[in-house]
């Protein structure tokens, strides 16, 4: 029978054995953490309030998380600190569940179409600003949507944290200094009006330093993929964060 060995912690005596091996990999580790996941879907972040999450009691109201799938909800609670790192107009059909229509093209008629239709009460049409954002405690790259009224509103807030460099100064006209991405915070306001309330973020600065940040080729290579979404078309989406009311 050949034998067998146990790596343990007091196994010292082996180490010398595997001293100056030649390289251990083909690739860089950007590579390698990109053949490590498991498929290209990325993460949503999103403000629970109402729906069926809240229903279920898997997530508090006015919380903010990241569904998994199968009823499970990573809960970050009322506070969350990300850095934007791009953003892309959206819009959603979410009428039929089993059939959601998204479109990334703000001048198609598609893209229109779900705009006016979210003006409707109980639509299930949303539209607005997305981004893609890094969680300072997961450590996850996240999308962000901001398709409702009170998202949309405060999504304008955001766009100051995201990078510019001094062409993107002078092709926008920007009154700015060039920056890199700069973290920002959101917290969570109970919004009350008459016939309903409702959860809102509001964006503020975060002061508060990121101790641990994603390599420069898993940010561009993250990048590269939201700029470039697939075709617009159908998909199927869980739970929306607002419960089938566009606030």
């Amino acid at each position: 029978m050949p034998e067998t060995v146990t790596v343990t912690a007091t196994a010292t005596a082996l180490v010398p054995v595997f001293e100056n091996l030649p390289a251990i990999q083909m690739g860089s580790d950007d590579g390698f953490d990109g053949l490590a996941k498991g498929g290209d879907f990325l993460g949503r972040l999103q403000l629970y309030s109402k729906g069926s999450a809240i229903n279920k009691e898997l997530i508090s109201p006015g919380h903010w998380g990241i569904p998994e799938g199968d009823d499970q909800i990573t809960d970050l609670g009322k506070t969350v600190d990300v850095i934007p790192l791009a953003r892309r107009p959206k819009a959603i059909d979410l009428s039929d569940t089993d059939a959601i229509i998204t479109n990334y093209d703000m001048d198609s008629k598609e893209f229109r179409r779900i705009e006016t239709a979210s003006a409707e009460q109980n639509s299930g049409c949303m539209y607005g600003t997305s981004f893609l954002v890094y969680e300072r405690t997961t450590g996850r790259f996240l999308e962000y949507f901001c398709g409702t009224k009170s998202t949309r509103s405060e999504s304008k807030k955001i766009f100051p944290f995201l990078a510019v460099t001094a062409e993107d100064i002078v092709k926008r006209g920007l009154n700015v200094e060039p920056h890199g991405p700069l973290p920002l915070r959101m917290n969570v306001k109970l919004v009350e009006k008459k016939k309903w309330s409702w959860h809102a973020p509001v964006v503020v600065k975060c002061s508060t330093p990121f101790n641990t940040l994603p390599t420069r080729g898993q940010v561009l290579r993250e990048m590269e993929r939201f700029l470039n979404p697939s075709d617009s078309g159908t998909e199927k989406v869980a739970d929306t964060e607002d419960g089938g009311r566009a606030h």
